[in-house]
């Protein structure tokens, strides 16, 4: 599909002449990522596209401790293909990559271009539970928080790269999404992060809990994560965390599912995938998917 109205165009060498073009550009300047996103739904508005191919952010590096540093022009192919990101807390960026789009689609879309874009997202609730940060450019560097960074994320910036942190032992985590059709957007989608504080079985030191596309790309449960803190991670604390989920969670109404079938979904969601995180943490290797509990509590929906 062609874009229409584009009347300048620009591949800027490095980050700063890239900021300098969006600053003289206002609303009318668009930062071009893998272009997936603006191919079909480029605002009118804009008139000028400073491509970043040129930039030098696509790559991925590993730390020492196990941390990920991800170029923001980093593809998901890119991310598929990496053995360190695919293994990454038990493999939930596998989870979610296997799902994202279509091959073309993962060929071309870039990890900074689809959060820059800010709407439909199986990425964001995976990468919050992961606690990720990321690096904008706004004139100088800075790393914050994607939480913060979603919600700031209209105000003009270049994003550079997205950092996961090192994981703690005993740490895992798991993705489950929801929808109509393979390719289609996600009616609710979840993530689930656990670090116990010595090995399976011990007692829970860390729970994130996130939900997307019920009311947000994605938020945070903290009534679920509570219910897991400082116990051990079984059948009875997966219920208490669903319940907490459903009694909790932020959903709209509107579009192909109803509040009540979006609350449903996202106790679905969290019971499958704190199911998934418990094998993993055990190293018995369950798939995302296979019911949480044996009595058809976390079947499917």
């Amino acid at each position: 599909m062609a874009v229409r109205g584009i009347e300048a165009y620009h591949r800027p060498p490095d980050v700063a002449t890239a900021w300098e073009l969006v600053q003289a550009g206002a609303e009318h300047v668009r930062l071009l990522a893998g272009g997936s996103d603006l191919a079909v739904a480029c605002p009118p508005e804009v008139t000028t596209l400073v491509d970043l191919q040129a930039v030098g952010l696509r790559g991925i590096a590993v730390g020492a401790d196990g941390a990920l540093t991800i170029g923001a022009m980093t593809t998901f192919t890119d991310l598929l293909h990496h053995p360190e990101v695919t293994t990454h807390a038990g493999g939930v960026l596998a989870d979610l990559l296997g799902q994202f789009g279509s091959m073309l689609h993962r060929n071309s879309a870039t990890i900074g271009g689809h959060l820059a874009r800010a709407r439909m997202s199986d990425v964001v609730p995976v990468l919050l539970a992961l606690d990720a940060a990321v690096t904008v450019h706004t004139g100088s560097a800075q790393t914050i928080p994607l939480a913060d960074y979603l919600d700031r994320s209209r105000e003009p910036h270049v994003l550079t790269e997205v950092r996961l942190p090192a994981l703690p032992s005993g740490a895992a985590a798991a993705f489950v999404r929801f929808t109509r059709a393979a390719f289609d957007h996600s009616l609710v989608n979840g993530c689930a992060f656990v670090a116990t504080d010595d090995g399976p079985g011990s007692p829970v030191g860390t729970a994130r809990i996130v939900v997307g596309e019920a009311g947000a790309l994605g938020r945070r449960v903290p009534a679920a994560e509570d219910v897991l803190h400082g116990r051990s991670l079984d059948a009875d604390a997966i219920d208490a965390a669903v319940a907490a989920t459903r009694d909790s969670v932020t959903v709209r109404e509107r579009g192909a599912a109803g509040s009540d079938y979006r609350r449903h979904l996202a106790g679905v969601a969290v019971s499958r995938c704190l199911a998934t995180v418990l094998a993993r943490l055990a190293g018995a290797g369950a798939e995302v998917g296979d019911d949480a509990r044996a009595d058809g509590t976390g079947g499917a929906a």
